[in-house]
């Protein structure tokens, strides 16, 4: 399956393309997802990852890798990677692709596109509406988060006799810290969600 999602960083497309080097950064802003320091990287340079979702009583927990491929010529690149739920023995295969690119207004667009298969006792919830639901979801959180992550503009400070612009102005340009969600993903909301309008559009 294959999906397209779009966000937009108020920020410098160079900062935001340096930020996608860094796929430790990456994952901690993806809700669910987290480095899984009881396994080691791979020799191909992958790194092991964690990514837990929840429907209702069900808990899986995706234990895999992934990989962080860069072309710097066209700032895209892609995270490849598996990952297997061995209590309902369900495995995820997926490549998320991305472009970034200056936005015509200032700051910068982010394309992604998600290609993904499931297998096991959890693909009978690989639904296409509750699969777009999740991806809106987590694309949307994982923008709020990058962008808290990333310096912000400084703000006009007032600059003293000697040159040096007051503290408040200063620090300004510091990174605020993101409000980092270490919980699985709650998929039972998004199911109701998806079916709730999946009955109002067959009334209508």
């Amino acid at each position: 399956m294959q999906l397209e999602q779009s966000f937009h960083i108020a920020a410098p497309t160079d900062t935001v393309w340096k930020a996608f080097h860094d796929i430790e950064l990456l994952v901690d802003c993806l809700p669910g997802a987290s480095i899984n320091t009881a396994a080691t990287a791979g020799e191909d340079g992958s790194i092991p990852l964690l990514f837990k979702v929840k429907l209702g009583p069900i808990a899986a927990s995706f234990a895999g890798q992934g990989r962080l491929n860069l072309d710097e010529a066209s700032n895209s690149g892609a995270i490849v990677g598996t990952a297997v739920d061995a209590r309902s023995n369900s495995r995820v295969k997926g490549e998320a692709s991305f472009t970034v690119t200056p936005a015509a207004g200032g700051g910068t667009d982010v394309q992604v596109q998600v290609d993904h298969s499931i297998t096991g006792s959890l693909a009978q919830f690989s639904r296409e509406g509750i699969v777009r639901a999740l991806a809106e979801q987590l694309t949307k959180q994982f923008a709020e988060n990058l962008q808290a992550r990333l310096p912000q503009p400084a703000t006009a400070g007032a600059v003293h006799g000697s040159g040096v612009a007051d503290s408040a102005s200063a620090t300004a340009a510091k990174p605020r810290p993101a409000q980092r969600d270490t919980s699985s993903i709650d998929l039972w909301t998004l199911l109701k969600a998806w079916l709730a309008g999946l009955f109002s559009s067959r009334r209508n």
